[in-house]
């Protein structure tokens, strides 16, 4: 966690655009920084658990959860969204009308 701890935290916080850019190096450190945060967030709920501090525990519960999903986000590929909506136009297709009572 140490490692994790080096490479998240910024070398300059006054200089530190890298949140306000789009840049290729730019999702890898939010991933990192999200993780590194998750860490810690989880370390924080661990220690308000231990000590029966539920109302504490809870909102770094869902703190951890929002850090952690945005540390493993999978990116879906253009061609596998465009593949989709292309199966699902034809099974569109393929579904019969219901039947209409009058």
């Amino acid at each position: 966690m140490e490692m994790r701890r080096a490479k998240a935290a910024p070398a300059q916080i006054p200089g530190n655009t890298a949140l306000g850019t789009v840049g290729s190096t730019e999702v890898p450190r939010k991933r990192e920084t999200a993780e590194y945060l998750a860490d810690m967030i989880l370390e924080l709920r661990n220690l308000a658990r231990s000590n029966q501090l539920f109302t504490v525990m809870v909102p770094l519960e869902y703190a951890y959860y929002e850090a952690f999903g945005v540390a493993n986000r999978v990116e879906v590929p253009q061609s596998e969204i465009d593949r989709i909506r292309t199966l699902s136009k034809a099974s569109e297709e393929f579904e019969p009308v219901p039947p209409t009572s009058a």
